[in-house]
């Protein structure tokens, strides 16, 4: 055997996927999102080349990652948790907790069970795959060649990951958020998420809900329409015309006096706007430019102010941040070329929320306001000199957003911003103001609505304020009961549960055996497992509460489909010839993690089950809902 073999055969014997992968849809072990357990070999040795490993993932591969490796007896061990949800998260992938590891006893103590929390299970396993192909030339003597072929992969494994990556920085933020607020959230289809459960449950894509209308975000997307039921309300709006040439273009700006702003009509993200235009030259380039964007094109009114953004959900005002158009500020020493580069460069390299800016690039737009302002690319800016590089203040284009706390924000503005989201019917909304001081009242200092976004990005510290204001401060919950017996039976005691909950105004989902009940309607009779109805009750609007009888082992392979558990009632261990596998212990072990408030445990040592008899199942079935009743749902509240 050659060397190269037989240092091949070391690393297989050392590090090594054994088994097959699992995928739990639902929850297991506390975790809160989905999670692919696997199955790892594993010598503890030291490889000799780790530090070159770890130079190479941080540095070659560019994956930021916001921990510090720690100094353990296992350091493979430690990086096979961290990195892959490095990975992930940089394809923009959620995963808000760590991944956790389970020794195995028995004939193999070097095997290990890692749960990988994740969103998609192929792409948690290319991940996991990934990174073990790295940490096996950890062990070789020869590793260079291998390291040249990981980073030629690099770029296949990205491409990889982004079939099912989120769209855009909000969703990621807004997931995060949810975890964070204790409200359960999973993957529904695309870019649609669900957050709660039943009648508490909310449908996002990123800003848009379940109760966005499609009417309002084509009015909100079509700046001349939006502007025009703004105006009808008496909400202030400059004004402007569609034009189809730059001579246009040029005219209705000579008739609405300069400066303009030239932008297209239909398009968010600062695309293709030009402000504050001073003469026909700049018009005529201005328009040129958006008309490469759209085949609408908007002339409007530059007005003056500083630019903030109002952001409102459910009516009410839940954040503000002042939007800082892009630029660089000079130092009297370094060209405008450098300023840009050294701050692409630490925005790349920052720590802070800085890194979610985007850099801005030296193009045509950048050059034509540095022209505006008899300024070049080698010019050098005096010390403190502002330089404008961008017309519009998007993050998407370079520009700073800076959160401004509510209290400093004029009850008047809140007033204009509410009204103009409302005049949309829209809710969730950014509205984009101009005023000169936002902590003077509009009515005062005047002020004018340049935008409605239906779908408005916002710094990352306001997703969680956005959902405490769509749930109303709670966490999206409705009571659960969960029933764990051995088999199922016709009269047992989660119809009674049920009833009770009905007679009681509650609009109880039940799922017991193959059928699915909603309130007093069987809705399905061939549901293949507990797992599979509770996720229809978890969809549907109408359900106040839910009850889970589990007679199947569905629950055990998919994990739990809800991440609490406020009544748990465990059935007794069976007599022969019924079920021999069913173990009380087990499940109660099992469902532990879902944190009940109540637990009831069947006597096992009555020969009549306490749930059979009359008197023991109505004081249980008056226990169990009584418990219901105490719980702060605002599904139940004034029902009970």
């Amino acid at each position: 055997m050659n060397s190269n073999a037989s240092a091949q055969s070391s690393s297989l014997s050392a590090l090594e996927l054994t088994g097959k992968p699992y995928a739990f849809q639902g929850y297991v072990h506390g975790f809160h999102q989905p999670t692919l357990r696997y199955k790892l070999h594993l010598e503890i040795v030291n490889p000799p080349n780790l530090p070159e490993i770890d130079a190479f993932f941080l540095k070659e591969l560019g994956v930021p990652c916001d921990f510090v490796l720690p100094d353990e007896n296992d350091p493979v061990l430690m990086r096979l948790l961290q990195w892959p949800s490095a990975l992930l998260n940089q394809a923009n992938h959620p995963v808000f907790e760590p991944a956790r590891i389970l020794k195995t006893e028995g004939k193999n103590p070097n095997h290990y069970l890692i749960f990988q929390p994740c969103m998609d299970h192929g792409a948690a396993l290319a991940a996991v795959v990934f990174v073990i192909r790295l940490l096996k030339l950890a062990f070789q003597e020869r590793f260079v060649d291998g390291l040249k072929e990981v980073k030629e992969s690099f770029s296949s494994f990205q491409q990889t990951l982004a079939f099912t990556e989120l769209q855009g920085l909000n969703q990621k933020f807004i997931l995060k958020a949810a975890s964070e607020l204790g409200i359960q959230w999973f993957h529904l289809t695309g870019n649609v998420f669900q957050l709660g459960v039943g009648r508490n449950a909310r449908w996002l894509d990123s800003t848009f809900t379940d109760t966005t209308p499609v009417i309002s975000t084509k009015l909100a997307r079509h700046k001349p329409s939006a502007a025009y039921i703004l105006h009808i309300l008496g909400l202030p709006v400059p004004e402007h015309f569609l034009v189809r040439s730059k001579e246009e273009a040029i005219r209705q700006a000579e008739v609405l006096g300069y400066p303009v702003v030239i932008k297209p009509a239909d398009l968010d993200n600062g695309k293709g706007v030009r402000t504050n235009l001073q003469s026909a030259k700049s018009v005529a380039r201005a328009f040129l430019a958006a008309a490469k964007c759209s085949q609408q094109v908007l002339v409007e009114k530059h007005v003056t102010g500083r630019d903030y953004r109002i952001l409102v959900a459910s009516g009410e005002v839940f954040g503000a941040y002042e939007r800082v158009v892009g630029g660089v500020t000079g130092n009297g020493r370094d060209a405008v070329t450098t300023l840009i580069e050294r701050q692409n460069q630490q925005r790349e390299t920052a720590e802070d929320d800085r890194r979610l800016l985007r850099s801005i690039a030296f193009d045509e737009e950048a050059k034509e306001l540095l022209a505006d302002q008899n300024l070049d690319g080698n010019s050098i800016p005096k010390d403190g000199q502002w330089v404008r590089l961008r017309g519009a203040c998007n993050r998407s284009s370079g520009g700073v957003l800076i959160p401004v706390p509510l209290l400093q924000v004029h009850p008047d503005n809140l007033a204009l911003a509410m009204r103009a989201a409302k005049a949309l019917r829209l809710d969730v909304a950014g509205i984009d103001l101009l005023i000169p001081d936002i902590e003077r009242s509009c009515l005062d200092t005047g002020a004018w609505i340049c935008e409605v976004n239906a779908r408005p990005g916002m710094i990352n510290t306001l997703q969680k304020t956005m959902l405490v204001t769509m749930f109303k401060g709670g966490n999206g919950r409705i009571p659960v009961v969960i029933i764990v017996e051995a088999e199922w039976s016709l009269e047992n005691i989660s119809f009674s549960i049920q009833r009770e909950c009905l007679a009681r105004g509650i609009n109880a989902g039940l799922v017991s055996g193959k059928e699915v009940w909603i309130g007093e309607h069987c809705v399905n009779k061939t549901c293949s497992g507990a797992f599979d109805g509770a996720r229809m009750l978890s969809l549907d609007s109408t359900v106040d509460a839910m009850i889970l009888h589990v007679t199947d082992n569905q629950v055990m392979r998919t994990g739990w489909p809800v991440e609490w558990c406020d009544v748990l009632l465990v059935g007794r261990e069976q007599t022969e010839n019924r079920n021999p596998s069913y173990s009380p212990l087990e499940w109660l072990s099992f469902a532990e993690k879902l944190c009940p408030q109540l637990i009831i445990m069947e006597d096992g040592d009555k020969e009549v089950p306490c749930w059979a008899g009359n008197e023991e199942r109505t004081a249980t079935v008056m226990t169990v809902v009584d418990g219901l009743s105490k719980k702060k749902s605002p599904a139940l509240q004034g029902s009970m």
